[in-house]
């Protein structure tokens, strides 16, 4: 493995890291009503993630149905985004 895939490799790990941990961090905040959450960061994030994910999996000759589905669900999950969208209708 070169130094590059590795670095690749480290990045995607802590995109999904951060994207689980903050979704965790926005369930909590809800539940509690508190005003300071991390925002859209966490789906935004998972997000990116996943996109990145997806070609490197292609490498590996994994082919994932609907990708742009795959992409856009962080974006869904995250309470933040739905909260958002619901005060905005």
């Amino acid at each position: 493995m070169t130094a590059g895939a590795l670095l690749g490799l480290v990045l995607l790990s802590m995109g999904w890291l951060f994207f689980l941990g903050g979704l965790a961090a926005n369930y909590q905040a809800l539940r509690r009503s508190l005003k300071s959450s991390l925002g859209p960061l966490p789906g935004l994030v998972g997000s990116l993630s996943v996109f990145f994910s997806l070609p490197w999996l292609g490498g590996f000759g994994i082919q994932v149905p609907w990708p742009w589905l795959w992409i856009l669900l962080p974006l869904v999950l995250d309470p933040w985004l739905v909260q958002l969208i619901r005060r905005s209708q």
